[in-house]
């Protein structure tokens, strides 16, 4: 067989294998499709209402997110509509009467119930949290409402029912005024929000979810304010659910002097108070800015030297001696030469047991004789300097110190 045809075989060879790999691969495996969860990324992490925002925006009507309730400084003109779907804990008194004086003049004010379960463990409050005398639409006496402390509930005298049930069905339909026809929302725990008794009905529409108040739209003078059970229904998570977008749609559309649309949107979604840094630099940022230029400089004064640096003079050390002056000066000062006479009697002794065997073993009188034979001093002297005392008199006190001294060095 020549090298050719060894050639056209191993090519058929390889091309064979190939073939049955690639049909066997086709025969067991295939390519599916799976959704996998991702989460959310960039703005929408942080913001809820992105999609809210995006959805308005893309059925034209300009649409603006604000971080927080603090970011409300300045209420825009009254063809907007304001959403707010926190629980408005920080919101002030002074931007609530702002928001009422707004929605007076014309404007669109969107906000969701607010559940004050936290008042239960308040000490003091001025009225019931239960109302045992009034009950809901549904004429039920085990029923009970939920007294909150929000402003904008008590001006509409709205109160927090009990959860609306869905009995174990995916959606509700609900019938919105400005809709053709009803609209459906995903099964979630919901509230029914309760009015009061004695409250004026003027000028209020129920949108109804399974026979219990859902949302409540109140005209107020030039505007509307509308309260829904639960705002959930137009974050991230649930706008593409059921028809939650179509009713976000008919929500913004509800105040009709509104016409054909509004001109804006603002959508907020956080109690969030800016931190004391943020407050510092939106209130005294003039101040940071000359703080920090102040602080440059200061390091670049401090970073440089003109001239070799002068070296640091070497510290001068006492004698010995005038620490030992200062000390007896100071015991003979405070009536306490007997400290000084001991200390010296002791170093003596110490000196006199080095040099003279068995000196601890000796009597006083002993001891006597035996440095009397070693120096010029009597028996009596020697006595008079080890034991005795010693008068006060600084002549007699010196000259007993020099005689011990004497005996340290002779013996």
């Amino acid at each position: 067989m020549n090298t050719r045809i060894r050639h056209s075989v191993i090519a058929l060879v390889i091309i064979s294998v190939l073939g049955w790999l690639g049909w066997s691969i086709a025969q067991h495996f295939k390519y599916v499709d799976e959704v996998d969860w991702q989460p959310l990324q960039g703005e929408a992490r942080s913001n809820p209402l992105y999609a809210s925002r995006l959805f308005l925006k893309r059925m034209g009507i300009p649409t603006t997110s604000i971080e927080s309730l603090q970011s409300l400084t300045t209420l825009p003109d009254t063809n907007t509509v304001i959403i707010i779907t926190s629980a408005r804990h920080t919101l002030r008194h002074e931007q609530v009467a702002d928001l009422l004086q707004w929605v007076h003049q014309g404007g669109h004010l969107i906000i969701r119930s607010v559940t004050a379960n936290w008042e239960y463990f308040t000490p003091k409050r001025e009225q019931p949290l239960v109302d045992e005398n009034h009950n809901d639409s549904t004429d039920n006496p085990d029923d009970r409402q939920t007294f909150s402390d929000d402003a904008f509930q008590h001006y509409l005298q709205v109160y927090t029912g009990e959860s609306i049930p869905f009995e174990r069905k995916p959606s509700l339909p609900i019938q919105l005024p400005n809709a053709e026809h009803p609209l459906h929302i995903g099964s979630d725990y919901y509230e029914a929000l309760v009015l009061d008794a004695e409250s004026e009905q003027q000028g209020l529409h129920k949108v109804l979810l399974n026979g219990q108040n859902f949302i409540l739209q109140q005209q107020v003078s030039d505007g509307l304010i509308t309260l829904a059970s639960d705002l959930s229904i137009i974050d991230n998570y649930s706008l593409d659910n059921f028809d939650h977008a179509e009713i976000l749609w008919h929500l913004v559309h509800s105040h009709t002097k509104l016409t054909p649309h509004p001109s804006a949107v603002w959508l907020v979604h956080s109690d969030d108070i800016p931190s004391l840094f943020q407050l510092i630099w939106q209130k005294f940022w003039p101040l940071v800015i000359m703080l920090g230029l102040l602080l440059l400089i200061w390091v670049w004064r401090a970073s440089r030297r003109f001239g070799p640096m002068i070296p640091k003079a070497a510290e001068s050390r006492r004698n010995l001696m005038e620490h030992i002056h200062a000390s007896g000066h100071y015991y003979w000062q405070q009536h306490q030469h007997s400290i000084l006479l001991d200390s010296t009697r002791a170093a003596t002794q110490q000196r006199l047991i080095q040099r003279i065997p068995g000196w601890q073993a000796m009597s006083y009188e002993q001891q006597a004789n035996v440095l009397a034979t070693r120096t010029s001093l009597s028996e009596a002297q020697i006595l008079t300097l080890l034991h005795k005392r010693i008068a006060r008199r600084p002549h007699d006190f010196t000259e007993t110190i020099k005689q011990l001294e004497y005996i340290r060095t002779t013996v």
